[in-house]
């Protein structure tokens, strides 16, 4: 059965984690409205949450079985939200939209198929790999926001060296993840391990 209290919900790292959910559509308004600044300051809250979270968790030994599943939550909505924004707007190429959305709805899907429906308890302990990849889907968020921001298309061109070897670094990233976590989804659904890494 999962362990899970809605208590929990109001722990400061979760309520931070919850905050980065909710800021994200504020920023997001500011963005497509040309209010770059405070849409950075929203959004540089949004990132900084992030980290924020887990290191108040620790510190404050407030870690919850909750709070482990909400922190990926968020930063899958984080980046569905803003890449899709950014796809619409042109900035990021439909093949790496669709490694970013593949793999961040296939990761969501297991939190009601997995807490609601099947009733598993499972815990989330990403390793280097995932980290980095949500790292590096976070730099590339930033260098967009910079390139909108400051309304130049030459700045970070889709098709420059650098911009596009990032995308490519992110997009085997993705694929990885993808590759690994499929198996081991089905692994914790037939009840022969406990943990995504």
């Amino acid at each position: 059965m999962v362990n899970m209290h809605w208590k929990d919900l109001f722990l400061v790292p979760n309520l931070l984690t919850i905050g980065r959910i909710l800021l994200i559509f504020p920023s997001l308004f500011l963005l497509h409205h040309k209010s770059h600044i405070l849409a950075i300051i929203f959004l540089t809250i949004v990132f900084l949450t992030d980290f924020f979270d887990g290191f108040l968790a620790r510190k404050l030994n407030q870690t919850s079985q909750l709070g482990a599943i909400l922190d990926p939550i968020a930063d899958k909505i984080v980046v569905l939200v803003l890449f899709t924004y950014y796809f619409f707007s042109d900035s990021v190429p439909l093949w790496y939209y669709l490694l970013i959305l593949t793999r961040d709805l296939a990761q969501l899907s297991v939190v009601p198929i997995l807490i609601f429906w099947k009733k598993i308890a499972f815990q989330v302990k990403p390793k280097m790999i995932p980290k980095w990849g949500t790292a590096l889907n976070f730099a590339i968020l930033g260098i967009i926001v910079l390139q909108s921001m400051f309304g130049t298309q030459e700045l970070f061109d889709v098709q420059d060296n650098l911009f596009l070897s990032l995308l490519i670094i992110s997009g085997i990233i993705e694929v990885y993840i993808l590759l690994t976590f499929l198996p081991r989804f089905y692994q914790i659904y037939r009840g022969q391990h406990d943990t995504f890494e």
